[in-house]
């Protein structure tokens, strides 16, 4: 599922360039990467943060060894970085409620980032360290885009 990621990522970055370049069907590009990523984030990101490959999701022995506090980060992850996904595809396709979508999964980041601090400060897992380091990075963006003006994606 890196791989997964990765690509989807990559296709993100292709979306976001084609509409700061205003390219014809630039939404079409960004609406699927976007929102491909962001499910991949809600509904998977359990497995994803934990290195659980996808054809292992339903067999419980991939699961030893990962305690309830590790899948409930997990989740709380995916649940936050999806939200700031649809809210980046909301600002550069310019429909309402981006930056409510945005501030809600800033404030999700943030909590998610302050237990897995805490956590980490116990087990002194590298999980956890991950989980922050990638937090941290969508929060850079979301507060980049909260800081740009609105008129960068604009349709001209």
């Amino acid at each position: 599922m890196k791989k997964l990621e990765i690509i989807l990522i990559i296709g993100t970055v292709i979306g976001l360039l084609l509409a700061i370049f205003k390219v014809p069907l630039n939404s079409l590009v960004v609406s699927v990467f976007f929102i491909s990523l962001g499910i991949l984030y809600f509904y998977l990101g359990f497995a994803l943060f934990n290195d659980i490959p996808f054809r292992k999701i339903f067999i419980a022995e991939s699961y030893k060894g990962i305690g309830p506090w590790r899948i409930a980060i997990a989740v709380g992850t995916g649940m936050a970085l999806s939200e700031l996904t649809i809210g980046f595809m909301f600002t550069i396709l310019y429909y309402p409620m981006a930056k409510s979508l945005i501030v809600f999964g800033i404030v999700l980041a943030v909590i998610v980032i302050i237990l897995a601090l805490i956590r980490n400060t116990k087990e002194k897992n590298q999980f956890y360290r991950n989980i922050v380091i990638r937090c941290l990075v969508f929060l850079i963006i979301a507060v980049v885009i909260l800081l740009i003006p609105g008129q960068i994606f604009e349709k001209s």
